[in-house]
């Protein structure tokens, strides 16, 4: 009972926590005076809704949510389109048609009645899918924050048999801080505005922490169908079926056959689920297009080069730099956590999961939005929220000459080695709130 009501807490804590990052986010994108591009000002014009909704969803839904927002309306027209996940934009058709394009209707009858596109769609239901699209990133950050707090609560034994010397985690079996702690981290996650603004990483989040949470109760057809989802919504999420081949080639190992059988049939959902929007694309367009003939025919990988310019070292340029430099602290954290967990052998398919995410943002994707697709992964807050317990307190030793360049830059490393988890909270609650301004403002990173 006590344990319950402790984690009623929790979860109070979390969600009022939760309700405040997203409010100032909002705020924020509002406070965006003007637009470096002003696509998603065409989509949102109607006169039949008040002017202020207009001027909310401009500074929200820009970048690819102009895509997703699209595709839910009249369905995948160009061929580029299909880099985006076909379950995504399916979700927010579902959730626009059955439960805002109603309310919305109801409130603005205008909206039914206006004039149609070029393939018989209200003009106004954009607004359906728009709000719907918002709703589900919210809903989705939130059940995944949610997610973080149970399945760290059961990861937390790996860790602490590990590293439970480092850090000031509760041993005496009182409720551990180390759940809540690394799902409030989840709430300032570096994916920031992302994670309210239409795009399919909240959903995405959560599906692969469900995955690991069926994965950590050993049920691994469902962790599959977990990942299954994950792959309908962002083709990275093939990655997923890393953890089967490491599971299948441990359970053969001592010959848990009856595993092995849950494991093949888990991996293979999360093959079909990549594969199954691939094979509808084949039927759809070849044997016309010049993808067709490539020895795996796959529409995602070809769209992903030819239209936009993901590929071993395309990013590698000059004036891409400020990207890099918006990546890196992500691949930091990164790096530490693998670091702090690659030798821990429940860990371990996650580690490689994130390393290979990692080498494929810096050498293959645009690498800035490792800072969003990087969501998914939690050893990064489970390892920030290690190291905020393991921080040392403040030296009161004798003070470097303040006026030495070389004393400032060893008193700046230990203060950064004394307090570590510390930077890393300061970097994401600053990071989510410029990066709020820059998206809005439709700068990249994107």
């Amino acid at each position: 009972m006590a344990v319950s009501v402790l984690v009623k807490n929790d979860i109070r804590l979390i969600s009022s926590t939760f309700v405040v990052v997203k409010s100032m986010l909002l705020i924020i994108t509002q406070l965006v005076v003007k637009q470096y591009d002003t696509s998603s000002q065409l989509l949102f014009t109607s006169p039949h809704v008040p002017s202020l909704l207009n001027y909310l969803l401009s500074r929200l839904l820009v970048w690819d949510t102009v895509f997703f927002i699209k595709i839910a309306q009249r369905g995948y027209v160009y061929e580029q389109e299909w880099a985006f996940g076909w379950m995504w934009n399916g979700t927010i058709r579902l959730v626009g048609d059955w439960l805002v394009l109603p309310f919305l209707t109801v409130l603005y009858p205008a909206l039914a009645e206006g004039e149609s596109d070029d393939v018989g769609n209200k003009v106004g239901s954009i607004y359906g899918y728009a709000i719907a699209a918002v709703i589900i990133a919210h809903v989705g950050h939130y059940l995944a924050v949610v997610m973080l707090y149970f399945i760290s609560s059961n990861i937390e034994q790996h860790i602490r048999s590990k590293s439970s010397d480092e850090t000031k985690l509760a041993s005496n079996g009182s409720q551990s801080v180390f759940p809540v702690v690394s799902a409030l981290l989840y709430i300032i996650s570096p994916g920031g505005i992302f994670m309210s603004a239409g795009n399919a990483e909240t959903l995405f989040a959560f599906f692969s922490f469900l995955g690991i949470y069926f994965r950590e109760t050993e049920q691994h057809i469902l962790a599959g169908l977990a990942f299954f989802v994950c792959c309908g919504l962002r083709g990275n999420g093939v990655l997923w079926g890393i953890i089967f081949l490491n599971d299948l080639f441990e359970s053969a190992k001592v010959r848990n056959w009856n595993k092995s059988i849950a494991v093949i049939v888990g991996g293979s959902l999360v093959g079909i689920g990549f594969l199954s929007g691939q094979v509808y694309a084949y039927f759809r367009y070849c044997p016309d297009r010049e993808w067709c003939n490539n020895t795996v025919p796959l529409i995602y990988g070809y769209v992903q080069g030819h239209y936009w310019n993901n590929g071993f070292l395309n990013y590698w340029r000059t004036w891409q730099i400020p990207n890099f430099l918006f990546a890196f602290p992500t691949w930091f954290l990164f790096y530490r956590s693998y670091q702090k967990y690659r030798s821990i052998p429940r860990l371990r398919p996650y580690v490689i999961v994130e390393m290979s995410m990692f080498v494929m943002s810096l050498f293959l994707w645009h690498v800035q939005i490792i800072t969003r697709v990087g969501t998914c992964m939690p050893l990064v807050y489970w390892y920030v929220a290690e190291r905020i317990y393991a921080d040392m307190p403040e030296d009161e030793g004798v003070a470097e000459n303040q006026w030495s360049f070389k004393g400032f830059v060893r008193r700046a490393r230990e203060d950064f080695r004394q307090r570590e988890g510390l930077w890393e909270v300061r970097y994401m609650v600053t990071w989510i709130g410029v990066q709020a301004v820059l998206y809005a403002s439709f700068i990249p990173p994107a």
